[in-house]
């Protein structure tokens, strides 16, 4: 099984179940998902909605880390070891969808995967980080701490979920700008002035 990534177009999903693609509406891209072999809604917290976060900084974070709840996309699709969520743009654009999150239901270690996730022929969680980010275009960074993800702006990908014991990425998000959140972060996945997604819940 195999679920291709395409920058600024979406994510193809496996046996012939169609792509996934940015820009679309919760109507269209429903149909899509519910091709997956297992689907079912995330636990969320209700509280946790745009209108909880009176700085964009602070709901970007929450965008990117999967907390903030929107209602109309909250699904995860799961294809065989792999857990993908979706998510709407940012502000006025929540009818959208802007970015896709992939995660390694759990951790395999040296064991054979089910499922792959390529970008341009590469298995981005089957070989070690090291070797994915050699072949990954320029510019590309660390992110936060340093040396733990690596972020690629061109394709709009954020890699993490590293581990010591084999240097694996176990997560990614990919999005399609522009997403609503320009007016606050100097990049895709960085904030001017840094954010908290916590902020919806303790304060």
């Amino acid at each position: 099984m195999m679920l291709e990534l395409l920058p600024g177009v979406g994510v193809t999903l496996p046996d012939g179940a169609g792509t996934l693609r940015f820009g679309t509406g919760p109507a269209e891209a429903g149909p899509v998902l519910a091709t997956a072999p297992r689907v079912h809604h995330g636990l969320q917290c209700a509280s946790l909605t745009r209108a909880g976060y009176p700085e964009l900084r602070h709901a970007h974070d929450a965008w990117l880390s999967g907390v903030l709840f929107d209602p109309v996309w909250n699904t995860v699709a799961t294809f065989g070891d792999v857990m993908l969520t979706v998510a709407g743009g940012g502000p006025g654009r929540t009818d959208r969808l802007a970015a896709v999150r992939i995660d390694v239901r759990s951790s395999t270690g040296t064991a054979r995967r089910t499922t792959s996730v390529v970008w341009d022929g590469v298995d981005l969680f089957g070989h070690p980080a090291r070797d994915v980010v050699s072949v990954l275009p320029e510019p590309r960074h660390p992110g936060s701490p340093p040396g733990t993800d690596t972020v690629v702006e061109p394709l709009g990908l954020w890699l993490g979920g590293r581990t010591p014991a084999d240097d694996r990425f176990s997560q990614l998000f990919l999005i399609a700008a522009p997403t609503g959140w320009e007016q606050c972060c100097a990049g895709t996945f960085t904030c001017e002035e840094g954010g908290d997604g916590l902020t919806g819940i303790f304060h």
